[in-house]
């Protein structure tokens, strides 16, 4: 298969460039579980019950979705740096809102505001893609996808450090400084990438986007509160799948879709999304299990009647582990090819799940099974990034890997309420665990058959 090259930038530039991408692809994957621990004390706070507070995470994981591939593909047409900016003004704004907010609905809709950090991901595999080629192509997106896991588990640790020491409005002020950095950096060091052909906007391929994606992760993210045979459950399913059908029936006929279906229809990248949504699914398993299991008296048996900033540093290695995985992926593409670290990615991710269902409650596993989830994790994240790279023309790349992020998503959005459900189904006591973490092992063995249809692309 041809890779589609791009022209390298000097080495000096697309080092500083590539370390600024890094950090802002950092600092929105740290939003994304920054508040999972302040959760309780927000209800508190601002006085809201406890499905109230639970649309704090799901306002962010359904605006992003949307809003993710819209941006991407306004990122191909007027210039990633540019709509790079802005994005980051939207985040730092929403930020700093959510710091003054006193109410749980206007804190809601700055998690909405903040959502436009989704396309970040996206939009930083763009410049990489227009801007370098080869073995430094390869690194940096090594170096960005290491950083969405990296961010997810330091967060854990982050978060219950400053809810310890301070207030929680220090959640939002901290991270709104470091998006300035950011937003600093990207202005000086990343290089500006010509505007594309100018083309109308594909609003009805936009409408049916949006109000698919919405209704299914509303229904995927509430179901199990709501009721899997609920009405408003199956209505909103219902609405979905209309609307992704008629998606697809608009698109094709689209002569500059938002959504290129015949490229998702290629079995590359058709193979490529479902390693995508697995990647997602399983760490949420880890998320959910993890936490309860330490944070648990030991009186029940299987607790270390952890604290939350003890939590977050059992956690913490296999959220370096995702950097490591993500590092380690160009020079094991080079020599065998993508589909080796494919496969080996999603067999790690088993491996670790298995272990941890052998023995879910021992410290020492927790740290060395969640190790190997961390780093295979941090593998498939940059392969599937480098796949993208070598199916996409560079024209189109953010708008790809923006829905290519929506797949992602999908899977966190999936791997939540499936695990819930069988941990309230086991009762919350070893035995859920244990069939919690062999759902991560199913779903890791799907992801790597899949992957061994993968072409064996080379950098």
């Amino acid at each position: 298969m041809t890779l589609h090259l791009a022209p390298t930038a000097s080495p000096v530039h697309s080092g500083r460039a590539v370390g600024t991408l890094a950090f802002t692809v950092l600092i929105y994957s740290l939003m994304m579980t920054l508040l999972v621990p302040a959760l309780p004390v927000l209800c508190e706070a601002l006085g809201a019950s406890v499905a109230a507070s639970g649309w704090i995470l799901t306002a962010y994981l359904l605006a992003g979705a949307v809003l993710a591939p819209v941006i991407g593909s306004l990122g191909d047409r007027y210039g990633e740096k540019r709509v790079l900016v802005i994005v980051l003004a939207v985040f730092a704004l929403a930020t700093f809102g959510a710091a003054l907010t006193t109410s749980i609905e206007t804190l809601i809709a700055m998690r909405v505001l903040q959502g436009v950090s989704t396309a970040t991901f996206p939009l930083a595999l763009a410049v990489l893609r227009q801007n370098l080629t080869g073995p430094a192509m390869a690194a940096g997106i090594g170096w960005v996808a290491g950083m969405l896991g990296v961010g997810a588990g330091a967060a854990l640790v982050l978060g219950g450090v400053i809810l310890q020491y301070m207030s929680w409005q220090w959640l939002f002020l901290i991270t709104g400084a470091l998006i300035l950095v950011a937003l600093a950096m990207v202005v000086v060091w990343v290089p500006q990438a010509p505007r594309g052909p100018a083309v109308r906007t594909d609003w009805a391929g936009t409408a049916f986007l949006s109000g698919g994606l919405v209704s299914l992760l509303l229904a995927i993210t509430q179901g199990g509160s709501w009721g899997w045979t609920a009405p408003a459950t199956l209505g909103l399913f219902v609405v979905a799948a209309v609307a992704l059908v008629a998606l697809v029936g608009v698109e094709l006929r689209q002569p500059n879709p938002l959504v290129d279906v015949r490229v998702l229809a290629d079995v590359p990248m058709a193979l490529t999304s479902v390693i995508t949504l697995v990647l997602g699914f399983v760490p949420y398993v880890f998320y959910l299990c993890v936490p309860r299991i330490l944070q648990a008296p030991e009186a029940t048996g299987y607790g270390s009647g952890f604290t939350v900033i003890q939590t977050g540093m059992a956690m913490l290695p296999a959220a370096v582990m995702v950097f490591f995985g993500g590092r380690a992926t160009s020079p094991i593409a080079a020599r065998f090819g993508l589909r080796t670290p494919a496969v080996a990615a999603l067999v790690l991710m088993g491996i670790g799940a298995a272990g941890l269902a052998l023995w879910p409650t021992q410290l020492w596993s927790i740290v060395v099974f969640f190790c190997l989830v961390g780093f295979g994790n941090g593998l498939g994240f940059a392969v599937c990034a480098q796949l993208l790279a070598a199916l996409i023309p560079p024209a189109e790349i953010a708008a790809a890997s923006g829905l290519n992020t929506v797949v992602r998503t999908v899977g966190s959005a999936t791997g939540a309420p499936i695990t819930t459900a069988v941990l309230v189904a086991g009762g919350q006591d070893r035995s859920a665990f244990v069939c919690a973490f062999l759902v991560a092992v199913a779903v890791s063995a799907v992801g790597a058959v899949t992957a061994v249809g993968l072409p064996s692309v080379r950098e």
